[in-house]
């Protein structure tokens, strides 16, 4: 199934869902404005066909080597309408990060089983909320996450994870895969996205999974309230207090006894 496919099928995707954690205000805009395609987006979904289904990438990706203006370009773009268009440099970036992660002995041996780009639907049972997922390789027994990452540092990498709550994300497909009747078990497979390129396989341990599920769950029960309701609150209401982060305040705390105060 092609993301346009996808795209059209009914039920709520993880990152539409994940903006229920910054408000329910975020969410619904979200749903009737669409984000904008961006270069980051394009060459993110570049860098996944080339190492999920290196096949298709020709197929879907057109390469231009020239100034994207005047009458040349514009015939270019014209007779690659359809595909996504990338610059050599681009090209040459997903074209790395493939070799890079299909030269790993343990990453190559998880990509020659299974299927890529495998669209799951499932009804919450919980929510009785429609969801979808569009998951970068299942096997039998286990599925893989793709991320590209600046650091594969394991504090560095935890902390991204956190930030960009793939915990609930990996919950959040293990959860479709299960209503589908697959039992899984989550593997990212983390490549720089500078060289050397460097990649890195994770298995996310109980307490990473368990928490994405609590996660995940806590938004489609959001969800599934603001729906019954009709009302898409903001992040809170009423006056908040602010304050400044302690690690502005220790560092000074720390260099008080330093400071020199001019004359008035």
């Amino acid at each position: 199934m092609n993301h346009a496919a996808y795209d059209a099928l009914p039920g709520v995707r993880w990152s539409l869902l994940r903006e229920l954690s910054k408000s329910p205000a975020h969410y619904k805009h979200r749903l009737t404005q669409p984000r904008d395609d961006t270069t980051a987006m394009r060459l993110g979904r570049a860098v996944h066909c080339a190492v999920l289904e290196p096949r298709q990438f020709a197929a879907t990706f057109a390469v231009y080597d020239g100034v994207r203006r005047g009458k040349e370009w514009q015939e270019f773009a014209d007779a690659h309408a359809e595909d996504d268009i990338l610059s050599v440099t681009e090209a040459e970036h997903c074209h790395a990060v493939r070799d890079a992660v299909r030269g790993n002995r343990d990453a190559i041996r998880l990509l020659r089983k299974g299927e890529s780009e495998k669209t799951v639907t499932w009804t919450d049972r919980e929510t009785r909320i429609p969801c979808k997922a569009r998951v970068d390789r299942v096997g039998h027994g286990f599925f893989v996450e793709l991320k590209t990452t600046r650091s594969l540092d394991p504090h560095d990498f935890e902390r991204t994870c956190a930030q960009l709550a793939y915990h609930g994300q990996l919950a959040f497909y293990a959860r479709g895969l299960k209503a589908n009747r697959r039992k899984t078990h989550p593997i990212l497979i983390a490549v720089e996205n500078e060289p050397p390129y460097d990649v890195v396989i994770y298995e996310p341990d109980e307490e990473f999974m368990w928490m994405g599920d609590e996660f995940a769950g806590d938004l489609l029960r959001k969800l599934s309230k603001c729906q019954k309701t009709q009302r898409w609150p903001g992040r809170s209401s009423g006056v908040q207090t602010l304050s400044l982060p302690g690690w502005l305040l220790s560092q000074y705390d720390e260099a008080t006894s330093d400071l020199v105060f001019p004359k008035e």
